[in-house]
């Protein structure tokens, strides 16, 4: 099976019934099919063949949307790109990706002028602007409604997704057909409450996030009408709920907690909302608890990453009842694998340890990725005979339940988003007042974790926050920008040479039970 059956299943069955709604526009399952065959067409005759990447920037849209089934029925891979980086990192992705097509939404002219000298002649660039030779709705137009007759594979690859590096590069994580037609049967068979026909679900998170497209994808595949936010606002988000029959809807905590600071949010009507979905970023459980009390409907916790398509262990709504009844600790635990998954906790050596030991969380499922994208080293590192390695420290309890400790790597996720601190190192390190930095990962109420740049200045320097932030704006993403600075004398090192993080972090975290927000 593959991404488009189910859109062409349900134009079949439920041809006038809603499949994407975004700012005011609707579209059938027909309508959807016949824009998505129009797009398959127009790519295939800019020259699109089977694996060729085809890249879009820009916030949530419908365009996004039909460009993932588009690319499923040529048997192209989609490259949403995430339009909070800067120009210079937007180039390194689709020199990567060896994009083919660009498409560019209306909201990112500026970025695009900015990116515009990067971008190899070769590219086929498809904007809103009647400027550009490729204007996407005239062009779009040209194509006919008819299926294009591809045949592809259902382990060829369908997304790529880029998540940041160790190396200071993004890596780009290739997923398959079978990787999301099995994520659905995870889905499917994972939830108590299940999705059908005549319920609404919410897209909130990006879309270039695993979170965002997994979900507009996955509302496909139940045959439901999914409702594409641009960006988040809890205000059309909260209406929304009201106003559609928004049964299912998967966020991030720090959205979860924006939610819940919304004025008269005790007043407003969740009666149709049966269960949300979190994850990308651990939750506290005092947050958790009142969006319980709040929404009044089931909680699922789902614990995955890019690589695993975002599947792979899932605390259930019987669990979160469990821990409200007299066990809550289970409120700090990720829960047990899904479906056709499992996790194995592991010494350095790839040894499974004992029951409540701490190790590395490997996942083995279905949905683990095929590989990254031109990175053998990185793939063999990261992919042992078919389990992913996460690069989190945790254990399993006795009963099988899962918990995160911290990061063996370094990254810091802020607001449902990875952040590898390398990235950011280099950024500040090019100040000509630094001499060394470290960038860690401090608790944030808001957004879990916040990023923090100890710095080691040259002699007769200064520096403030303002002046790092303002420094930073142009070379990396604004979200990766720390907003706090602390400057100390010297960085504590191990004997050869390795910045010692763990001591760094030690006086931030140590009333927290963990060492990850």
């Amino acid at each position: 099976m593959l991404v488009h059956h189910y859109l062409e299943f349900y134009t079949q069955t439920s041809a006038d019934a809603p499949c994407y709604s975004f700012n005011g526009t609707t579209l059938s399952y027909q309508d959807t099919n016949d824009s998505v065959n129009r797009l398959a067409n127009g790519l295939l005759d800019l020259g699109v063949k089977q694996e060729q990447r085809v890249a879009i920037l820009g916030e949530n849209s419908l365009e996004h949307c039909l460009l993932f089934m588009a690319t499923s029925k040529i048997g192209a891979v989609a490259v949403p790109l995430n339009y909070r980086l800067a120009a210079a990192e937007l180039a390194y992705i689709i020199n990567d990706s060896e994009t083919h097509v660009l498409i560019v939404l209306d909201s990112m002219a500026d970025t695009l002028a900015a990116l515009r000298p990067h971008l190899s002649p070769s590219i086929h660039l498809i904007t809103e602007s009647q400027n550009d030779s490729l204007h996407w709705s005239e062009w779009l137009e040209k194509y006919p409604t008819t299926k294009p007759q591809i045949d592809v594979d259902q382990y060829a690859p369908f997304l790529q997704l880029y998540t940041s590096g160790t190396t200071g590069n993004p890596k780009g994580v290739v997923i398959n057909h079978f990787n999301v037609v099995q994520l659905s049967t995870m889905s499917l068979l994972g939830s108590p409450t299940r999705v059908s026909r005549g319920s609404a679900g919410i897209v909130v998170a990006p879309l270039f996030h695993i979170g965002g497209v997994g979900s507009a994808i996955m509302g496909v595949c139940f045959g439901q009408h999914t409702l594409v936010h641009q960006t988040f606002d809890p205000i059309k988000l909260l209406d929304d709920i009201e106003k559609y029959p928004v049964g299912n809807m998967f966020m991030v905590p720090a959205m979860i907690m924006f939610l819940l600071q919304m004025p008269g949010i005790e007043k407003r009507d969740f009666s149709k909302l049966e269960i949300v979905s979190y994850g990308a970023s651990p939750i506290s459980e005092t947050v958790l608890r009142q969006a319980i009390d709040v929404f009044q409907c089931e909680f699922m916790q789902l614990y995955g990453m890019t690589e695993t398509t975002g599947g792979g262990v899932a605390l259930l709504p019987s669990d979160h009842r469990r821990a409200l009844a007299g066990r809550p600790e289970l409120l700090r635990s990720c829960g047990k694998p899904m479906v056709g998954a499992e996790i194995k906790i592991v010494d350095e050596a790839g040894n499974s340890v004992a029951a409540d030991e701490v190790g590395e969380i490997w996942i083995k499922s279905d949905t683990n990725m095929m590989r990254y994208h031109n990175l053998p080293e990185a793939t063999a590192k990261d992919l042992t005979d078919g389990w992913v390695h996460t690069g989190d420290a945790g254990y399993l309890d006795s009963e099988g339940y899962l918990y995160l400790k911290d990061r063996i790597k370094d990254m810091v996720v802020s607001g449902g988003e990875n952040i590898y601190p390398v990235e950011v190192e280099n950024a500040v390190a090019k100040h000509e007042a630094v001499a060394d930095v470290a960038v860690i990962g401090i608790p944030d109420d808001k957004f879990g974790e916040a990023l923090l740049a100890v710095v080691v200045l040259k002699p007769e320097h200064t520096l403030t926050a303002e002046e790092m932030v303002e420094f930073c704006r142009d070379k990396i993403a604004g979200y990766k920008i720390p907003r706090q600075l602390d400057i100390i004398a010297e960085l504590p090192r191990n004997p050869s040479g390795k910045i010692l993080k763990k001591i760094l972090r030690e006086p931030y975290w140590k009333n927290s039970e963990r060492g990850i927000g």
